[in-house]
């Protein structure tokens, strides 16, 4: 995806068009902004379920990896606020 592709909007404008944000969604990635920082990314459901089906078989791959890590006493921290 190239960031040309993506649309910014604030968070003024994607709560008065939402509809419309909505269905822009199913073309183009949106990032809604508050005070011009980007907060939330909204997708099309299609690419989301893509997203986490490929997330949870990389997560298979790395548990393949490293073994049962309830057996070698390893934690693993997939921390929903950690960038990727």
């Amino acid at each position: 995806m190239k960031i040309e592709s993506i649309i910014f909007k604030s968070l003024a404008d994607a709560k008065a068009k939402f509809s419309k944000v909505v269905e822009e969604s199913k073309i183009r990635d949106i990032i809604v902004t508050k005070n011009g920082v980007p907060v939330v990314a909204i997708i099309n459901y299609e690419k989301y379920a893509r997203l986490m089906k490929f997330i949870d078989e990389i997560r298979d791959i790395y548990l393949l990896d490293i073994g049962d890590p309830s057996v070698k006493n390893v934690q693993i921290d997939f921390d929903e606020n950690e960038e990727v």
